[in-house]
């Protein structure tokens, strides 16, 4: 796949689940149960495969958890792109909403982690 993203990429594996998927404007909720399967994640967004098709546009709320010793990160996240893989999956791409300086620091330094070890 293309990079697309102006950040480095972390490869990552964390499972989350989609519960309410939403446009921005919060006209309406499509409500559902999906997992989701977090691929990689950058101070600007993630990369995740999912065996629904989500519309690009929409946003749902993530908990992600990097690692046991650091907080978790719950923030909206907008998908940007979408692109059919194979067997029933999709590889989305995404951005994060609004994350504060203290997260994008964390991210920073998560990576930096990942690198030294």
């Amino acid at each position: 796949m293309q990079e697309k993203r102006s950040e480095t990429r972390i490869p990552i594996d964390i499972k989350l689940s989609v519960s309410d998927l939403y446009p921005e404007d919060m006209t309406g909720i499509i409500e559902m149960s999906s997992p989701i399967e977090v691929t990689d994640i950058s101070p600007k967004g993630i990369g995740f495969l999912c065996d629904a098709a989500l519309p690009v546009g929409f946003m749902f709320i993530a908990n992600i958890e990097l690692d046991k010793e650091l907080p978790q990160i719950i923030t909206d996240i907008r998908i940007i792109r979408s692109q059919s893989v194979g067997d029933g999956l999709y590889h989305y791409g995404s951005e994060f909403v609004s994350i504060s300086p203290r997260v994008a620091k964390m991210l920073d330094d998560f990576k930096t982690k990942l690198k030294s070890s």
